[in-house]
């Protein structure tokens, strides 16, 4: 049975929560509950399981919204403070929770500023039944930002150190943290790996060009798929999840109406907008939460030129691509005859 999960761990001393969201630590937990509640009551809306909080601070939670399903766990994850994103790196203790669960269980962690806006694709649900794992590759949104080379070299760094692997070649292959799925035995291995790599990863941390929990489960990730032959696939190709930025992006960003056929969207520059407006939210309606959605992208004059300016760019590439592969098929005269059987 698929249950949906996120991690929201609450640590008064952890001075960074997050990116993009304002006020001090206490305003920022109560936009983050927010955003569970918008998550869950957007999942809900289509019949599907209400979202399930990992947390260590149910209390805190359930003061802001009594509503929510907290799973409180022990997390024995330690990281100082003083590497990016501290908090986050809880999600391995939340990996290995999943390797707790029954042996029916198909986990979907997914981050908290992300909504549902689509029936779940019944591709989706014969994926869990087969508990086939998943991921969302986001590897085309990184190397322009940091170049294959650096994202190998780091890989191969951690890899290389953890398993002994003292030839891996890695590849620019990376996963985003706001969806990966997969079954008990899945999370076993991935936990397990996971955790080969914290070691070295805290050893190294100044040293990568990333700190984060991707850094260690892209790492994990690739060293099973490559070594263990875990087969692992890109849940993004499939329109399951998709992460869109309201905002410049050093990437060609895919244009607005194709994250609008997604089952589930990532907005991480838009936390504010999503606790606001789930904030005494009764009753989630997709249409309605489109209609505002879009309504505050399109008052970001980023969004508006950078939609333009990929729309515009997609249509000369895809025009270019056929313009090529007709003269290409004409020059070496393949399609001229008639295919015989």
């Amino acid at each position: 049975m698929i249950h949906f999960y996120t991690l929201l761990y609450i640590n008064p001393e952890d001075s960074v929560l997050g990116n993009n969201v304002s006020g001090d630590y206490s305003e920022k937990i109560r936009k983050y509950v927010c955003c569970c509640s918008l998550l869950s009551k957007s999942l809900e809306s289509y019949k599907l399981p209400s979202l399930k909080i990992i947390t260590n601070d149910s209390a805190k939670i359930h003061s802001i919204d009594p509503s929510l399903d907290c799973r409180k766990i022990e997390f024995k994850t330690e990281i100082d403070s003083d590497i990016a994103f501290s908090s986050a790196h809880r999600k391995l203790d939340v990996l290995k929770y999943f390797s707790t669960l029954g042996d029916g269980e198909y986990s979907i962690l997914l981050d908290s500023d992300m909504v549902c806006i689509s029936e779940i694709p019944s591709l989706l649900q014969k994926i869990a039944r087969a508990k086939l794992p998943l991921y969302y590759d986001i590897s085309a949104q990184q190397i322009p930002a940091f170049t294959a080379e650096r994202i190998c070299k780091d890989k191969e760094l951690l890899i290389r150190k953890a398993f002994g692997e003292n030839d891996f070649s890695s590849t620019s292959f990376w996963a985003g943290g706001e969806f990966i799925a997969g079954s008990v035995e899945f999370f076993r291995l991935l936990s397990g790996a996971c955790f080969k790599i914290l070691p070295h990863y805290i050893q190294n941390a100044k040293r990568l060009f990333h700190n984060g929990d991707e850094m260690i489960v892209s790492s994990a990730l690739e060293y099973l798929i490559q070594k263990k032959k875990v087969s692992c696939f890109d849940g993004g190709t499939m329109l399951f999840a998709g992460r869109y930025y309201d905002s410049g992006t050093n990437h060609i960003q895919n244009v607005w109406r194709y994250f609008k056929q997604c089952f589930l969207i990532h907005l991480p520059m838009d936390k504010n907008f999503l606790a606001d407006y789930a904030y005494n939210l009764k009753q989630f309606e997709p249409a309605a939460f489109m209609k505002a959605l879009e309504k505050h992208l399109y008052s970001n004059n980023t969004f508006l030129n950078a939609t333009v300016r990929a729309d515009k760019l997609l249509q000369k590439l895809t025009s270019l691509y056929y313009r090529t592969r007709a003269l290409a098929k004409k020059l070496t005269g393949h399609g001229n005859a008639p295919v015989e059987y």
